[in-house]
């Protein structure tokens, strides 16, 4: 079956998922769970791991909606943020973010790099490569989900200072976490290749 088939199809079947997600969205608002947790559910139900209505395979091709998606939640995060009001929590938000950002990497890192023994794929590797590995995975781990704080602020509708400190560090740290995975993944990739 040539690609472009396949992509037609899998994105045909992706628009059909997300039509019933939003719709499993909706009817989960009457049990009070915000509309982002419907779509996390239904995503997870039909994904390649529990109903497989999305299969593995379908990654590849639907990259494109990835990168869209990608860009859509970059535009939403940045017309939530009102720089007028976050003039008197910078201080703050920048403070935050520092230390969420310094705090989850050092003990995500280090409890990464203690249980590489239970870790399968980690625990026949050198002190250098698991050393590598947990400051990478530390790195991931510092991320956050912009999509779903500002889906749940759009939804609530809420405003003042505490949302806006909450988004300006959730975009904040997103933005540091980008530069923290690159120059790990620079330290790491020099680690190895000098093994």
């Amino acid at each position: 079956m040539p690609t472009y088939l396949q992509t037609i199809i899998l994105a045909a079947g992706f628009a059909i998922v997300a039509i019933a997600a939003n719709q499993i969205a909706r009817y989960l608002v009457r049990y009070k769970l915000p509309v982002i947790t419907g779509l996390l559910i239904t995503g997870i139900l039909s994904g390649p791991y529990v109903l497989d209505l999305i299969p593995l395979e379908a990654e590849g091709h639907l990259k494109f909606v990835n990168n869209i998606a990608l860009a859509f939640i970059a535009y939403a995060a940045s017309a939530e943020l009102y720089l007028r009001e976050m003039r008197s929590t910078l201080h703050s938000i920048k403070w935050m973010s520092i230390g969420q950002l310094v705090l989850t990497f050092l003990v995500s890192s280090v409890a990464v790099y203690f249980l590489a023994g239970y870790i399968p794929f980690m625990a026949e590797m050198g002190v250098s490569t698991k050393i590598s590995v947990a400051v990478l995975i530390g790195a991931i781990f510092v991320a956050r989900s912009p999509a779903s704080a500002i889906a749940i602020v759009t939804e609530m509708r809420a405003k003042g200072p505490f949302v806006q400190t909450a988004l300006g560090v959730t975009v904040l740290t997103d933005f540091m976490v980008i530069v923290l995975f690159t120059f790990c993944l620079e330290i790491a990739v020099a680690v190895h290749e000098g093994m």
